[in-house]
């Protein structure tokens, strides 16, 4: 995602426990464990917003929402991010470290920065989709993850291109959007609710979710 400055925000944590998502009724396909870069296919987020995807799920039936990834501790955002600068490097070996970290921090928050919780890391942040009944991804322009101009959220509404993927990703941002979530600009997949970042982008005083420590995880 963009880096923008949202480490300002005061975080006063709510408590919301983190719940597994294998007990609703979503589509859960853990992109970061087949890819080798998370330990666990095991997927969870804060209850409340568990809670607001389902409400959503239930007005777009009977689309389901097929979920990549949600909470992310430390040690797989650093997995994630170190592999995408390998990529970076390989594609550009022009370029100078410097600027290869600062355009790998478009897409991934740089994990060993103390001061910048990444959103994945609250357990707010979630990357999604949607399916129809029978199983089959929506065209939404762009597999997830692909980190290129055409995943911004906006990208088919600013440029010529398929109405059905731009009709497609206004009907996933506008529920999102709705029920209260933040759309990343740069990622069409990507949705944060209760994070410093989304209290940022709502001009909000405070956020209500901190980060999650793994050694910490109590799921419920």
């Amino acid at each position: 995602m963009t880096a923008v400055e949202f480490e300002h925000v005061v975080i006063r944590e709510n408590g919301d426990a983190l719940v597994d998502l294998r007990d609703y009724p979503f589509d859960l396909c853990p992109a970061y464990f087949h890819r080798g870069l998370s330990p666990t296919s095991a997927m969870y987020l804060r209850r409340a917003v568990a809670d607001m995807l389902l409400d959503i799920q239930r007005d777009l039936a009977p689309l389901t929402f097929r979920i990549w990834d949600g909470y992310r501790p430390r040690s797989v955002q650093s997995n994630i991010y170190l592999d995408y600068l390998a990529t970076l490097r390989t594609a550009h070996p022009e370029k100078e470290e410097a600027e290869l970290r600062k355009e790998a921090e478009i897409f991934v928050t740089e994990p060993a920065n103390p001061r910048r919780i990444p959103p994945h890391s609250t357990g707010g942040a979630v990357d999604l989709t949607l399916v129809d009944r029978a199983g089959h991804e929506l065209d939404l322009g762009t597999p997830f993850d692909h980190f290129g101009p055409e995943s911004a959220a906006l990208y088919f509404e600013e440029h010529a291109g398929s109405p059905r993927v731009r009709d497609n990703r206004r009907r996933l941002r506008d529920a999102m959007i709705g029920a209260g979530f933040r759309c990343d600009a740069d990622e069409w997949w990507h949705f944060d609710f209760g994070s410093q970042i989304w209290a940022a982008h709502h001009n909000q005083p405070e956020a209500c979710y901190g980060e999650i420590d793994e050694r910490d995880l109590r799921p419920s």
